[in-house]
C-alpha cells in the first residue's frame, strides 16, 4: 500500500503535495489535471465530494487516459477520499494505492487510517490556505491581484540586482489613468473597479517577459521593464501606450482610455528602487501638467524645479504662520472727481533669503498646496484691521477690496467669518468688497453660489475680477448679486493700438452700466489709456499711472499729494 495527498486549487486543478512512497515522476504528471467525472479516482472523488474505489485501474473508465501512468508502477487498485472542509469545499484528496484487490482494501483499519488522515489534512490545509490568504492580503492588491507597493518594491529591487549583474537598463514607469474620477462619478464605482481590473490584466500581459508590475492606491500603476540590447525606452513606451489606451468595453459602456506616464531610467536616473519610483512619479506630474495622454521623462532640471517648489512651499507655510506676508494697497480713483473710490489689498512676500517673490509665483503655489483658504482668511483680517486703523487716524478710505479664491467661496462658513471679522474691527459690511473670478461661474459646487448669496444679503460688496478673460455666461452674470465689474488689464494694455480692444472695453462698460454695476478699469499705465477710458465713460480706474501698490504707511502721503484730505480736513 502507498499513500498520496493531492491539493485541489480554486480552479479545480490537482497539484501533488505528498507522495513519499510513490515515484516523483508519477505525481508530477498529475500536476494541473482538471477534476471531473472521469479524472481517475482522485479527480473524480474531488468532483463527486465522496470516496471513489477503483478495484481494476486497467479496465475502469474513470482511469481512461491516466491508467498508463500508474500501471507500470505495479498498482492496479486506488481508493481515494476527498478532504472536506467545514464549508463543504474540497481542498484536496487522500488516496491509498494497492497492487491488487483483496480483503485488506478499504478494511476497517484502513478506514480508520483514512478518517484520521483526512481530518489532519483538512486542518493542515485550512491553516495553510489561511496563511496564503493573509500573505496575499499583505502583499497583493485585493481588487486587481497585482502586487501592492510593499511586494512591488521588493520585486523591483530584485529586478535591479539582476540588471546590474547583466549590464541591462531598466525603464521604471509610473502610469496614471486620466479622468478616472470622471469615469467613476459618471458610470459608478462598479464600472471604475471593472476598468481597474481590465487595466491590470493588460499590464500583467505586457510584463510577462521579465518585467514586474503593481498597483498603488487609487488609479496608479508601477511597471519596471528590463530593456534588451539596443532597445530604446521610447519604442517600449509607445508600444505600452498603444496597448493600454485601446478602448475598453465595460459592462455598462465603452470607455476611451487615456493614460499619462512618468519615466525614470536605471542606471541613469538612479540605482535604488525608492529613487527611481520617486523620479518616475515626478515625471508623471510633469506629464499631467501638459494635458492627458502625455509622457514625462525625469530630468535633472525637473528634480531641481521640484526641490525649489518644495522649499518654496515650506517657506510659504512658514510665512503664513509667522506673518511673513504683507498686504500692499493700490488706490482706485474716480475719474470724474479725482476722489479716492477705494483701495485693493494685494499680497506681497519679501523673503529674507529668497528676496521678493512675485504673486504670480506664490499665489498658484498656494492654490496647488491647499493654502488659499488660510491666505484668504489672513488677507481678510489684515485688510479690515488696516482700514480700521486708517479711519482711527482720520484717513478717508471708503472701502477695501480683498481677493478671494474659489476655495474660499466653497466654504459655507465664509459669511460668518466675514461678519465676525468686520465686527471685531468695528466696520460695516459696506466697508468691504470681495473680489471673485469668472471661474466661480463655471464651478460645479453649489456651495459657492450659496455663499455669494449670503454675503450679498449681509451687505458685503462683490466684485467680478478680470472680467472678459473667462468663459462665463451672461445669464449667470445677470443672476449673480455682484456690485462691480473689473475690466481686465489685457484689454487696457491694447487700447492705444487695437480698435477691437477699444470696442470690447466700451461693450463691457455698456454691459455693466445696463446691469447697474460700477465698472472699474485696472492696469492703467499711460495717460493715453486714461484719456480713452475717460472718454468712454469709465467711472473708476486703477493702475501704475495713478499709483503702484504701496505699504499701508505710504497711503496717507500719497493721498495728501493728490489733494485727498483726512476726515478732519
Amino acid at each position: 500500500m502507498r499513500a498520496s495527498i493531492l491539493q485541489v486549487d480554486e480552479e479545480g486543478l490537482l497539484h501533488p503535495l505528498a507522495s513519499l512512497s510513490l515515484p516523483f515522476s508519477y505525481s508530477a504528471q498529475l500536476d494541473g489535471v482538471q477534476i471531473g467525472p472521469r479524472a481517475g479516482s482522485c479527480g473524480t472523488a474531488a468532483w463527486r465530494k465522496s470516496p471513489v474505489l477503483t478495484t481494476d485501474i486497467a479496465t475502469d473508465p474513470l482511469w481512461d487516459g491516466f491508467s498508463q501512468l500508474i500501471l507500470p508502477l505495479g498498482f492496479n487498485v486506488c481508493w481515494s477520499t476527498p478532504i472536506l472542509q467545514k464549508d463543504g469545499k474540497v481542498p484536496g484528496t487522500f488516496a491509498f494505492y494497492y497492487r491488487e484487490n483483496g480483503p485488506f482494501v478499504a478494511s476497517s483499519f484502513h478506514q480508520q487510517l483514512v478518517e484520521a488522515c483526512t481530518d489532519l489534512c483538512a486542518l493542515a490545509m485550512e491553516r495553510e490556505l489561511a496563511r496564503q490568504r493573509i500573505q496575499r492580503l499583505a502583499f497583493h492588491d485585493a481588487l486587481t491581484g497585482l502586487p501592492n507597493r510593499s511586494l512591488l518594491e521588493t520585486q523591483v529591487a530584485q529586478l535591479l540586482d539582476a540588471a546590474r549583474e547583466n549590464g541591462q537598463r531598466v525603464a521604471v514607469l509610473y502610469v496614471d489613468l486620466d479622468r478616472f474620477k470622471h469615469i467613476n462619478d459618471s458610470l459608478g464605482h462598479a464600472a471604475g473597479d471593472e476598468l481597474l481590473r481590465e487595466v491590470a490584466a493588460r499590464t500583467r500581459e505586457l510584463v510577462r517577459k521579465g518585467g514586474v508590475a503593481g498597483r498603488l492606491p487609487g488609479d496608479e500603476f508601477i511597471v519596471a521593464l528590463p530593456l534588451g540590447a539596443g532597445e530604446e525606452a521610447n519604442a517600449v513606451i509607445e508600444r505600452w501606450q498603444a496597448r493600454l489606451m485601446r478602448p475598453l468595453h465595460l459592462s455598462s459602456a465603452r470607455v476611451d482610455l487615456s493614460v499619462s506616464m512618468g519615466v525614470a531610467m536605471y542606471p541613469e536616473d538612479g540605482t535604488s528602487t525608492a529613487t527611481l519610483l520617486h523620479r518616475a512619479e515626478m515625471g508623471v506630474h510633469q506629464a499631467k501638467a501638459g494635458g492627458p495622454g502625455r509622457v514625462g521623462f525625469f530630468s535633472v532640471e525637473l528634480s531641481r524645479a521640484a526641490e525649489e517648489r518644495m522649499a518654496l512651499e515650506r517657506a510659504l507655510r512658514a510665512a503664513l504662520q509667522a506673518g511673513g506676508l504683507r498686504l500692499h494697497y493700490q488706490p482706485q480713483v474716480e475719474l470724474g472727481t479725482g476722489r479716492l473710490h477705494g483701495v485693493e489689498a494685494l499680497a506681497r512676500w519679501e523673503h529674507p533669503e529668497l528676496g521678493s517673490i512675485p504673486p504670480s509665483r506664490f499665489i498658484p503655489l498656494a492654490e496647488e498646496c491647499g493654502l488659499m483658504g488660510a491666505r484668504g482668511r489672513w488677507a481678510l483680517d489684515q485688510a479690515c484691521r488696516q482700514l480700521a486703523q486708517w479711519r482711527h487716524d482720520g484717513l478717508v478710505v471708503p472701502n477695501v477690496a480683498v481677493n478671494l479664491s474659489a476655495s474660499n467661496f466653497h466654504n459655507l462658513e465664509l459669511p460668518t467669518i466675514v461678519a465676525q471679522t468686520l465686527e471685531s474691527h468695528g466696520l460695516q459690511a459696506s466697508d468691504l468688497l470681495l473680489e471673485l473670478t469668472e471661474s466661480i461661474l463655471l464651478d460645479s459646487h453649489g456651495s459657492a453660489l450659496q455663499t455669494i448669496e449670503r454675503l450679498h444679503a449681509q451687505g458685503v460688496g462683490l466684485s467680478m475680477d478680470d472680467f472678459g478673460t473667462g468663459y462665463s455666461s451672461l445669464s449667470y452674470l445677470r443672476r449673480l448679486p455682484i456690485t462691480e465689474l473689473k475690466l481686465d488689464r489685457s484689454f487696457v494694455a491694447d487700447l492705444e493700438t487695437e480698435p477691437t480692444a477699444r470696442a470690447l472695453s466700451a461693450a463691457i462698460l455698456g454691459i455693466g452700466t445696463s446691469l447697474g454695476l460700477t465698472v472699474v478699469a485696472e492696469g492703467v499705465e499711460t495717460e493715453a489709456q486714461k484719456e480713452i477710458l475717460q472718454a468712454q465713460g469709465y467711472p473708476v480706474v486703477q493702475g501704475y499711472w495713478f499709483a503702484r501698490p504701496m505699504p499701508p504707511e505710504d497711503l496717507p502721503g500719497w493721498m495728501a499729494g493728490q489733494g485727498m484730505g483726512t476726515s478732519g480736513s
